[in-house]
């Protein structure tokens, strides 16, 4: 005998939520190992999730494509429908709390310990053996009662009015995971697409600024050895190549802050996904040297080379 188990509203629209912003990273990341993680956590969560019950011979089967869970009926202590106080105060100890279901281990004042193979927190059975207590949530519960009792008769069998479980005690938990998990998923989304463009700088005859957001810089003219200003290609000199973030941010699209490169050097970075970037080299007075991409490498160039040696002024 099978009996279905299907989603509530609450896991279809968290389960939806959580496969879109996952596939959004996968997108937008442009990373192999960030897109395979995404695609195990979402595959993992979907193949442990419960897809029907099957009561054969004396065990439950809950059918799941990573393989069946089989609860045995050979010491049946109790078989009833959820009431509002078994779930009362419960909290998850490992498992899913509605991404495909709520499944794993759980821990409630009024049943301890036990073992969650539900897709929907409405319609709940619990099943208490001398081994386990193991909660369902079949699509027909008056059917699942009466198959099991056939098989494994109980003296704690008893009626119940169906409840939604743990909706009153874990629903501000519920809520509190979701948004801290949408603000967080929110965040990783925009540093994976985060992509401002080459900073803006301010260049005087003394001074060089690079205004980038969270790692802005300030070059001393005295600090700087002119005379190697130079375009550096990364495709063709793959020894300025960034090999290493030691303190700042990178993604696929941009990259500030202190990075070691190819020849083993550390330096301050300011790509945002060019290859032709401007050397800016320290004349070894403990500035840092820095590799910086100009919205045109060529026009920058020109324009520190004549504010640094003639004392002209730009911006």
């Amino acid at each position: 005998m099978t009996f279905s188990a299907s989603y509530d509203r609450f896991t279809k629209i968290l389960s939806s939520a959580v496969c879109a912003g996952m596939l959004a990273v996968i997108v937008f990341s442009h990373s192999i190992i960030i897109a395979a993680l995404a695609l195990v956590v979402m595959f993992i969560a979907f193949a442990y999730s419960p897809r029907s019950y099957t009561i054969e011979g004396r065990a439950i089967l809950v059918r799941r494509l990573a393989g069946s869970a089989r609860i045995a009926l050979d010491d049946v202590r109790e078989v009833r429908r959820a009431t509002s106080g078994d779930s009362q105060g419960s909290i998850r100890l490992r498992g899913s709390g509605g991404l495909f279901g709520y499944y794993g281990l759980f821990r409630s004042a009024a049943l301890g310990d036990f073992t969650a193979y539900m897709t929907s927190r409405k319609n709940n059975v619990v099943l208490i053996t001398g081994a386990q207590t193991v909660l369902f949530s079949p699509d027909d519960v008056d059917g699942f009662l009466s198959a099991i009792q056939t098989v494994a008769p109980s003296s704690g069998t008893r009626g119940a009015p169906p409840i939604a479980i743990r909706r009153r005690s874990l629903a501000i938990p519920i809520a509190a995971a979701v948004a801290v998990g949408g603000v967080a998923l929110a965040l990783a989304i925009s540093a994976f697409l985060y992509s401002p463009g080459p900073p803006a700088y301010t260049l005087t005859s003394t001074l060089l600024t690079i205004r980038d957001r969270f790692y802005p810089v300030t070059l001393q003219r005295s600090n700087i050895d002119i005379a190697g200003i130079r375009i550096v290609d990364l495709a063709a000199e793959p020894q300025w190549r960034p090999t290493l973030r030691t303190d700042g941010f990178a993604n696929s699209h941009y990259q500030s802050g202190w990075f070691r490169i190819g020849n083993g050097q550390k330096v301050r970075m300011y790509r945002a996904g060019g290859d032709r970037l401007v050397l800016i080299p320290s004349n070894n007075s403990g500035a840092a040297t820095v590799l910086y991409q100009a919205e045109d490498p060529d026009r920058f160039l020109a324009a520190i080379r004549a504010a640094w040696m003639n004392g002209n002024e730009r911006k």
